[in-house]
């Protein structure tokens, strides 16, 4: 199948003057419950690709996203494109996990994972093992503490996971973060996307990528979701 790099994805949306369309796969919500059927998902994935999306991610947890590694190996069967790992890692072994079920990057939170010793073993094992490392930011502290990191890229998490999601996160995060985003490394805005102008907006304030899910989940078309949010990118980079 050939490499899978979500870099390339971000740098290829820089250079364009675009931004990259990444698709969370998200069986269930905290906040909104039941998304997509267990049933569903090779089709649901298969449309997200005709609608042309440029990467997705799937978070594992079982507990309050009802995901799983074997969901993610059936993600990774159907779709060709750059596929992340978002968990609550605890531990190296996951990130072993990680690799041997085919996933290109992982995304560690600082929010989740506040041991920056472990933190930093387990961005150094996943790099080892040829796995791009996208590092979850929800605050400027945190957003310093990535660029100490050597972040390559960041995600910047519009909602705060540590409730789960259940806030009423916005754009405006992402705005607020990105004038403190060194040069050179890459950054995706996640979560509380809705429309085409949300997405235009995050590339306004120089998101490389916007993270979406429960809105393209919860719609009739996926495809036709995924395209709309493309034409708000384009629409930005003319």
């Amino acid at each position: 199948m050939g490499v899978r790099s979500l870099y390339e994805v971000l740098a290829a949306a820089r250079a364009g003057g675009n931004i990259a369309v990444m698709v969370d796969v998200k069986f269930r919500s905290p906040r909104d419950g039941e998304l997509i059927p267990e049933s569903r998902l090779e089709s649901y994935v298969r449309a997200l690709v005709d609608g042309g999306v440029d990467a997705l991610s799937t978070p594992t947890d079982p507990v309050y996203f009802d995901g799983s590694v074997e969901k993610a190996r059936r993600i990774r069967r159907a779709a060709g494109v750059p596929l992340m790992r978002k968990e609550f890692f605890r531990t190296i072994e996951q990130i072993d996990e990680s690799h041997e079920a085919g996933f290109d990057a992982v995304q560690l939170s600082l929010s989740t994972v506040p041991d920056i010793g472990l933190f930093r073993r387990m961005k150094a094992r996943a790099e080892r093992l040829g796995m791009e490392v996208v590092v979850g930011v929800h605050s400027a502290a945190q957003l310093e503490t990535a660029v100490d990191l050597g972040a390559v890229a960041v995600g910047i998490n519009n909602r705060d996971i540590t409730v789960l999601e259940m806030d009423d996160g916005t754009v405006s995060l992402s705005e607020s973060l990105m004038a403190g985003l060194p040069d050179g490394m890459y950054a995706i805005s996640e979560s509380s996307f809705r429309t085409g102008a949300d997405v235009a907006r995050a590339a306004e304030a120089g998101a490389d990528a916007v993270l979406v899910g429960t809105a393209v989940a919860k719609s009739d078309d996926p495809a036709a979701t995924v395209r709309t949010l493309r034409n708000g990118a384009e629409a930005w980079g003319r």
